[in-house]
């Protein structure tokens, strides 16, 4: 059963007109009428006519994709009408936006044993088994739209249609962070062949401005091309299967990938559309895991273009004197003229006074008088009556006008209201009618009170032939107290009303975060503190100078860009991009600096994006990184023997999207042995969330981490230049298939395949340290992962000066523009990463300073992008699983594509290809 009610108590957004569609009372689930039967035959239509046809309906799941798992936010999921506007691309905290009923649409979704079911605000992101769906491929929870009351014509013989629909239904993707919707569908078919298209709208964002959300402009877009067949289209419905495989996407951000079994995409134009809402790679093939669901479901289209004669009601009280309306459709355009009702004696039932009927090209109403019918179920046959010719019409066996008439409803009986499942936002109430008391009604009306004030719309439930009804309340408020009270009606006669008293349930708590044994610092209000040297020598003691990888201070998909940053950063509250009070590029001993020509300077807030320059960093600028790197001074050396150990006091911190996701580097401790091995460790601090929970934001236990381990290292001077480990080394910790907070499996990626291709910048960070970043959401951005950006993963050269007057120099550096890129893969290897050709030069130590010898050498992207052209892989196609992390509930990219700067314009990781 569904309602046609919006919210209870809460104000619905801006929807799309729906002119002429007013509240209807909707019978079950299947009622939403799967237009079928079209009968789309290529035939000959010379001699064909075409038959109005009215109550079409259609339902869809367009893909499962649609109804699927997604990486942060929950899930994706339809809600019915078109949904108001969020004021920003972020995840929907409760139900005000989302109705699965709005006028002729709703949404509703399959249960354990295959019937539809209203679907709710609570049972979005669950499968039909009850199970909340996740991002592999079969994962579905397989809502779908239906919209009833299609009008328009159709021409069996000659396969062609022209139907159109009134209401709006809307698609989300990532729990709200970008959703659209679309209105006014019309179905056109010419010989089985043709399109479904209506008008799109919806909303954009700005991937390096969380702030920024903007109304896109409507635009009619077409939503399915049909290829219909005779083994599809029978005279008693068709199931139809929108064109996907093999079609060609058009000019996309992201390339098409052309191969496998799943390849293809959705109309161009839809496709295109899709550019502005950040989900232009979920509606084609992108080579990601994800391909598999974005193929187009078939639709379900229903009409009946027999004869129909179809009464107001199934049943009326004995001596109804309101009369009863009879509806006419699909009579032939030829038909026209006075309708009559003939019972089985050849009687005429009469119209009720002072009325008229009328039947034109096949299509019409009236009112019979029915009050002086006895109890039972009456036959009429139809006739047209023209003057004094009448002509007879064959309704057939199952389009009979048949009339009920049963007892009035009893004065002081009550329905039967049976309250269930009940939620924080919803309840189902199943309401039942006594055989002994008379009727059964038609339908319920069911109002909610608060404190004796009405809440919300007045809810219609049908009812079947004994009188019972079910529906799903939506729209209530967590620990709230209500009053449901029902009526029960007999065509329009109303009976005694029963009230039910109810609580609805909690929502589930967050969960609370483990206790740490320090509380983490809260950044300060005022501006950085600039220390007297600006970047430049170093105070007494050894000092530090380190920017991890290039992928730490690159482009980001959201949030602007990766970033360091001094000291502990505090509580933000929530996955959320940073603003500049949250951060410092100065705290105590730790300095964060940046090229600035042939020197460096103090990084800040308005520079921490740009490269030297001055352009901001960005994915789709190859080979562009700020540079940036941590400085820490006053570290304590000690040498025993052959062995040197240095302790600095201070703390950075790596975000990443603009500290959607971050995590914290406290007290580094170098030390190197006498055979030149070393590490360089810390204490490790930061905040994790869930990908399927967005309230959830849980402060992460601190624990001691290798931040690097070194072979090779040359202790002898006053100034050590070495490269961490990296090239050569394999994962080994705990994450091979997951361990995102909250996260599924799919959701992270295990470390690549060594390849030739890869082999120059295969490797890991050491695996304590990458089992770390499971929590923080960055886990697949220190190995590589078969993704686009696995050349920037490596380490870069990190310089130690044991003494005070050490000046760092910055080496070459360029970032060309991006190349362009193919959309095609005729190779099954290994992806090439997003690397410059060639790349770009890291910070280099100043001239003379001793380099360690025999270490991990940097690697040199430069040959990659060369080497992928040449094995037929194009540059911006990633395979790799995305992951995301629970940190930022946020993609852990490990491999975006730099193609996808357009990202929702921001696409929040919104497929970039890996997944989606």
């Amino acid at each position: 059963m569904t309602s046609a009610t919006q919210h209870l108590g809460t104000p619905r957004g801006h929807r799309l007109p729906a002119p002429g569609i007013g509240t209807r009372i909707l019978a079950g689930i299947g009622i939403m009428g799967l237009l079928t039967g079209v009968g789309l035959l290529a035939a000959d239509s010379a001699e064909a006519a075409s038959t109005p046809v009215t109550g079409v309906g259609l339902s869809w799941t367009m893909n499962d994709e649609v109804g699927g798992g997604a990486y942060f936010g929950g899930c994706n999921f339809l809600s019915a009408g078109a949904s108001g506007d969020n004021g920003s691309s972020a995840v929907w905290a409760d139900d005000r936006l989302y109705s699965a009923s709005d006028g002729s649409v709703t949404i509703t979704k399959p249960d354990a044993a295959g019937n539809q079911v209203p679907a709710t605000w609570d049972s979005r992101c669950l499968d039909a088994g009850g199970s909340r769906v996740g991002t592999g491929a079969g994962s579905t929870s397989a809502n779908q739209v239906n919209l009833a009351d299609g009008t328009g014509t159709v021409d069996l013989e000659a396969g062609t249609a022209s139907v159109s629909w009134d209401g709006a239904f809307t698609v989300v993707f990532y729990g709200g962070m970008t959703y659209w919707s679309v209105d006014d569908l019309r179905l056109d078919l010419t010989n089985g062949r043709g399109t479904l298209t209506g008008t799109a709208g919806g909303y954009g964002a700005d991937m390096d401005d969380p702030t920024k959300w903007q109304r896109l402009d409507p635009q009619r877009v077409t939503l399915a091309t049909i290829d219909a067949t005779p083994a599809e289209l029978t005279a008693s419905g068709a199931t139809i299967t929108p064109d996907y495989r093999g079609v060609d996407a058009g000019t996309v951000s992201t390339p098409q990938a052309r191969t496998g079994d799943d390849w293809g995409a959705w109309p161009k134009d839809f496709v295109a559309f899709h550019e502005a809402t950040g989900q232009s790679s979920y509606w084609y093939s992108s080579g990601g895991i994800a391909d598999p669901k974005k193929v187009a479901a078939p639709l379900e289209l229903r009409f009946d273009t027999s004869p129909t004669a179809t009464p107001a009601y199934e049943r009326v009280p004995l001596g109804y004197t309101e009369g009863i309306e009879v509806r006419f459709s699909n009579l032939g355009e030829g038909i026209s003229g006075e309708p009559l009702l003939r019972a089985a004696d050849g009687s005429e039932l009469q119209l009720q006074p002072d009325t008229t009927a009328q039947i034109t090209a096949g299509a019409g109403l009236g009112t019979w008088n029915v009050a002086d019918l006895p109890e039972g179920a009456h036959v009429f046959t139809l006739a047209v009556r023209n003057g004094a010719a009448e002509t007879p019409i064959d309704l057939g066996g199952a389009h009979p006008v048949r009339i009920t008439v049963v007892p009035p409803l009893g004065t002081t009986t009550q329905p039967g209201v049976t309250v269930s499942d009940i939620q924080a936002t919803s309840f189902t109430t199943t309401l039942t009618w006594p055989a002994d008391g008379g009727g059964p009604p038609t339908g319920y009306q069911l109002q909610l009170t608060q404190g004796g004030t009405a809440v919300g719309t007045i809810l219609h439930v049908p009812a079947d032939a004994t009188g019972q009804g079910t529906t799903i309340v939506p729209g209530l408020t967590a620990d709230t107290e209500y009053a449901v009270t029902v009526t029960p009606y007999l065509a329009t006669q109303a009976g005694a009303s029963a009230t039910q008293l109810l609580s609805t349930g909690s929502r589930p708590e967050p969960t609370v975060p483990p206790e740490t044994t320090t509380a983490p610092t809260t950044p300060p209000s005022t501006e950085p503190t600039t220390p007297p040297d600006g970047g430049g020598e170093s105070a007494d003691g050894a000092t530090f100078y380190w920017g991890l990888n290039k992928e730490a201070t690159s482009g980001a998909y959201a949030g602007g860009c990766n970033f360091l940053a001094a000291g502990e950063a505090g509580d933000t509250g929530s996955s959320r991009a940073w603003n500049a009070s949250e951060y410092r590029s100065a705290d105590g001993n730790v300095t964060i600096i940046k090229p600035n020509g042939d020197g460096f300077e103090q990084a800040s807030w308005a520079t921490k994006c740009i490269d030297r320059t001055g352009t901001a960093v960005s994915t789709a600028r190859l080979g562009s990184h700020t540079e940036s790197q941590v400085r820490i001074t006053g570290g304590e050396a000690t040498r025993s023997g052959s062995e040197l150990t240095v302790q600095w006091r201070g703390s950075f911190t790596v975000a990443f999207y603009g500290g959607l996701t971050y995590w914290t580097a406290t007290d580094p401790v170098l030390k190197v042995d006498g055979s030149g091995k070393g590490t360089i460790t810390a204490t490790a601090s930061g905040y994790g969330a869930s990908m399927t929970d967005a309230s959830k934001w849980m402060q992460l236990a601190e624990r001691t981490i290798t931040l690097a381990n070194l072979t090779g290292v040359d202790t002898s001077g006053d100034v050590i230049t070495t490269t961490p480990d990296y090239v050569g080394v394999s994962y080994g910790g705990t994450g091979q298939s997951q361990g995102v907070v909250g996260g599924g499996d799919a959701t992270a990626t295990a470390q690549a395949a060594r390849t030739a291709l890869n082999s120059s910048y295969w490797g890991a960070f050491p695996s304590d340290f990458v089992d770390f970043q499971k929590e923080t959401g960055q886990f697949s951005y220190w190995f590589t992962s078969n993704g686009a950006r696995d050349a920037y993963k490596p380490t870069i050269p990190l310089t130690v000066s044991l003494v005070g007057d050490h000046t760092p120099t910055a080496g070459e550096y360029s970032a060309p523009a991006a190349p362009t890129l193919t959309q095609n893969n005729t190779s099954g290897g290994t992806r090439a990463p997003n690397a410059a050709a060639p790349a770009p030069t890291t910070t280099a130590p100043a001239a003379g300073v001793a380099t360690a010898g025999g270490g991990a050498v940097q690697p040199a992207a430069g040959p990659v992008a060369t080497a992928s052209e040449a094995s037929g892989l194009h540059i911006g196609e990633i395979t790799a699983p995305m992951v995301l992390g629970g940190g930022a509930g946020m993609l852990a990219i490990a491999g975006l594509n730099w193609s996808i700067s357009l990202l929702v314009r921001r696409r929040l990781g919104l497929d970039p290809n890996l997944f989606g």
